[in-house]
């Protein structure tokens, strides 16, 4: 378990990604039920790191119901959840580093920008995964840093659109986005452009 409180516990970086595996619940095993993550991992979230002038620690990221900048502790930690999720520290390699000021900037712009309940791109809505490719890949003059995947809701193990999902977009009165282009924290996790380094 990652356990930092400050910069100097664990040497955290501007721009670091802080991959989240969840605590089990109704969304957070469909989305595990059809990703996949780096190693054992079973990535349903991803934020990035924010350190400011103080050492102080905060986590940008996109959660429900809107964008936020986090403590590191609250994100480590939420009060509302019934256990930690699991975390783990991706760092972009050195290519990307000179990106992180002005992804960060564009991201404090987004913050209070409502959530991307659906998982659709170019809707000025935003999920954790799409909130860091965008701006990331608005700091890299439009170029992406991180892939674009086909999106699945179909279980890997039955090639089926699993029951959870069915529900989740029956409830949002959308069709399931199945075929699009997205980004989800386990495919991140799996990115040749980021080393895993706790």
């Amino acid at each position: 378990l990652f356990t930092v409180a400050t910069a100097q516990d664990f040497d955290l970086k501007n721009g670091d990604l802080i991959f989240q595996e969840a605590c089990p619940s109704n969304l957070e095993n469909s989305i595990k039920a059809v990703t996949s993550s780096i190693g054992d991992y079973q990535f349903t979230h991803v934020g990035i790191v924010y350190i400011d002038d103080n050492d102080s620690i905060f986590v940008l990221e996109a959660t429900r119901p809107r964008v936020v900048l986090s403590t590191l502790h609250g994100y480590l930690y939420p009060a509302d959840k019934e256990c930690h999720p699991r975390s783990a520290v991706g760092r972009l390699k050195a290519q990307y580093q000179a990106i992180i000021p002005n992804a960060l900037e564009f991201g404090f712009t987004l913050i209070g920008k409502d959530y991307d309940y659906g998982f659709v791109s170019g809707n000025d809505k935003y999920y954790c995964s799409e909130l860091v490719y965008e701006i990331l890949k608005k700091a890299n003059n439009g170029q992406d840093v991180f892939p674009l995947n086909i999106m699945t809701f179909k279980s890997k193990e039955t090639g089926v659109t699993t029951p959870g999902w069915i529900n989740y977009f029956e409830n949002l009165g959308i069709p399931v986005p199945e075929g699009e282009w997205g980004i989800n924290p386990g495919a991140m996790s799996r990115s040749d452009v980021l080393d895993i380094l706790n």
